[in-house]
């Protein structure tokens, strides 16, 4: 059953979270750091995502990189599979109601 084999490789697509990735660059809190005097911003990372209408960004520390990365895939790939699912469960209804 294609469902019950969607439903299983959603299992392991843990953790997640939702958003995207965004790059930007900022200064530091070093007053004495060269991004403070011409030289170049540090780039940080963002995960944003929308509450209310309003884009809310959470910052993500570098060592947390990799992982938030993989959380966000994780994420999107959950997000295609239940779209998945949510499908074949409208074509069930929609026989059943065919057979009303």
């Amino acid at each position: 059953m294609k469902q019950l084999k969607l439903l299983q490789t959603m299992a392991p697509l843990h953790p997640w979270i939702e958003g995207s990735l965004v790059s930007a660059s900022r200064f530091c809190g070093k007053k004495n750091c060269a991004c403070h005097h011409g030289g170049a911003k540090h780039p940080v990372l963002y995960v944003t995502w929308k509450e209310n209408g309003k884009t809310v960004s959470l910052y993500i520390p570098r060592i947390l990189k990799n992982d938030v990365r993989r959380w966000v895939q994780n994420y999107r790939k959950l997000k295609e599979l239940t779209r998945e699912v949510s499908d074949i469960q409208k074509q069930i209804v929609r026989l059943r109601e065919d057979k009303s």
